[in-house]
């Protein structure tokens, strides 16, 4: 008792010394020490009923430190390719930047179908932003776990919520959207419900235990030889890199691993690419060619039609056939989600949000344009719009677009990582000169359009092989490599391109581990 009234005293003498705000600590300690003050509901009841209703709460401004650095507030949302490009060169010193998504990491997406079936490990893809971006522990700098649902561009206020019923503004004076795309599905039936997109870890992490509890399941003694033949079924749908990827993984995975556990079971295994249109068709055609050769002589059976629908348990096809499967993964391309759709800006036929060459976000001055939701969208329809042009819409000075979720009309890019990388570098760039001539009281330097420069693609298509196209082909200038060179090329280029050597010596060490011991097995 003597030692907490010394405290008290200590802790009153100082306050009375420093003045006001150290008064309102004691009023509020006193407050709660009062007989039936034993609860914060006395004290702020309005915090209490933010945390406590049920319906949505109303939205307040998200707390801010009592510090005014006199730098603009940047507000990223999203944290995949074009985000962290962008929070790791932004310059700190220039800017303060508050980062908004459900995700705390960035994932390295190329490397995402090892994880499938334990060649890495899911933390071996995740980035985490504060690698990224070590500026981001500071306290005028934030990163909030939650996503992002309105924006009001003249308030300069965006929205969010924690769980989808609590919400919270954040003010911006420059904001960046880069929420990215969604797996497309093109309208048809069963494929939310029943496959699996393989976009992040948990995806990865999802399909991995699927895979695994269906090979232990085909070894139970209750199950028939027709469900013993289902489970052990798997249909990749989508002949992009990532279907490829995922298939070659898979058939590895399968010669190397589950061979020497139950080399009958195994054998039974049964994996399918379909394809609506053509393998790898963003490919040269003799590396395509190389692809499918490959790919059939692992024992891959390539199937060339379009889904119609997605049952729990088989596949339907346009031209009547029937796919039985265990494992269904869902690789045909990205669509614009329901936050871009929403947002009062311009946008294109395919949903994404128009920007100009700056990358500005575009709104068109009388009316909204664009679809207001994915159901709207048009799958085979092109980005552009229609007989407008750029200079039909007025662009946004402090909103800009990077990523999958935008498109330049006049010029559209195609959604790859490279493509966001690249935008996510311009853009700190052009924001990075800007806050400098300002802050020097200079005339701030013209904005320069963005210019995408294509470095090649690269797949890998099963143990030991890979396809590599350097350069740019359609321009007549590149280099294509097949074979164990290439998969060499795949490794040491994904390698070098991860954000951290931490992230670097993770992979090292998986592969290291899985070529001596194997894949792990297990599932949780």
């Amino acid at each position: 008792m003597l030692l907490r009234r010394a405290v008290v005293g200590l802790t009153v003498g100082r306050a009375e010394s420093f003045g006001g705000p150290c008064k309102a600590i004691v009023s509020l300690q006193d407050a709660y020490n009062k007989p039936g003050g034993s609860s914060f509901s006395q004290i702020h009841p309005s915090w209490q009923q933010q945390q406590t209703r049920g319906e949505k709460a109303v939205p307040r401004q998200a707390h801010e430190l009592p510090l005014e650095t006199g730098r603009a507030r940047l507000v990223v949302l999203g944290t995949g390719w074009a985000a962290a490009r962008l929070i790791r060169d932004i310059n700190p010193k220039l800017f303060d930047f508050t980062v908004i998504s459900p995700r705390n990491h960035m994932v390295f997406t190329p490397l995402l179908a090892s994880t499938c079936v334990g060649t890495l490990e899911p933390r071996s893809v995740a980035l985490p932003l504060t690698d990224i971006q070590p500026q981001l522990k500071q306290p005028q700098n934030k990163y909030y776990a939650a996503d992002a649902v309105a924006i009001n561009k003249d308030s300069r206020v965006v929205t969010c919520t924690e769980d989808g019923e609590r919400e919270f503004d954040v003010k911006f004076d420059m904001l960046a959207i880069a929420t990215g795309s969604q797996g497309s599905t093109f309208g048809i039936p069963g494929v939310e419900q029943h496959a699996h997109f393989l976009r992040d870890v948990s995806n990865a992490t999802h399909i991995r235990n699927h895979l695994i509890a269906n090979w232990n399941k085909a070894n139970l003694p209750t199950r028939t030889q027709e469900e013993r033949s289902r489970l052990l079924q798997i249909v990749v749908v989508g002949g992009g890199p990532t279907g490829v990827e995922f298939a070659g993984e898979l058939s590895s995975f399968i010669s190397s691993d589950l061979m020497r556990i139950d080399a009958e079971r195994a054998r039974d295994i049964r994996i399918s690419l379909v394809e609506g249109a053509q393998l790898l068709g963003s490919f040269d055609v003799r590396l395509r060619e190389y692809a499918a050769r490959k790919l059939h002589d692992q024992g891959i059976h390539l199937i060339k039609s379009m889904v119609k629908e997605v049952k729990e348990k088989e596949l339907i096809l346009q031209n009547g056939d029937v796919m039985p499967y265990g494992l269904c993964v869902w690789s045909t391309g990205v669509g614009p989600t329901d936050f871009t759709t929403s947002l009062p800006f311009a946008k294109t036929a395919r949903g994404r949000i128009a920007v100009d060459d700056g990358l500005h976000v575009l709104v068109h001055p009388h009316r909204d344009h664009g679809p207001k939701s994915p159901a709207e969208v048009g799958h085979t329809a092109a980005e552009g719009n229609g007989e407008l042009s750029n200079n039909d819409f007025v662009p946004l000075e402090n909103i800009f677009a990077l990523g999958d979720c935008c498109a330049n009309t006049e010029n559209p890019l195609p959604a790859l990582a490279q493509v966001a990388e690249q935008q996510g570098k311009y853009l700190a760039t052009q924001l990075n000169a800007a806050a400098k001539a300002k802050s020097a009281s200079q005339e701030l330097p013209q904005w320069k359009p963005f210019e995408y420069h294509h470095l090649g693609s690269m797949a890998l298509v099963g143990k030991g092989s890979a396809i590599v196209e350097l350069g740019d082909h359609k321009k007549g200038r590149g280099l294509s490599l097949t074979g164990f060179k290439s998969w060499l090329a795949w490794r040491s280029a994904y390698l070098t391109r991860l954000g951290t050597v931490r992230n670097r010596l993770y992979v090292m060490l998986d592969w290291t581990i899985a070529l001596l011991f194997g894949r792990d097995v297990s599932a949780w």
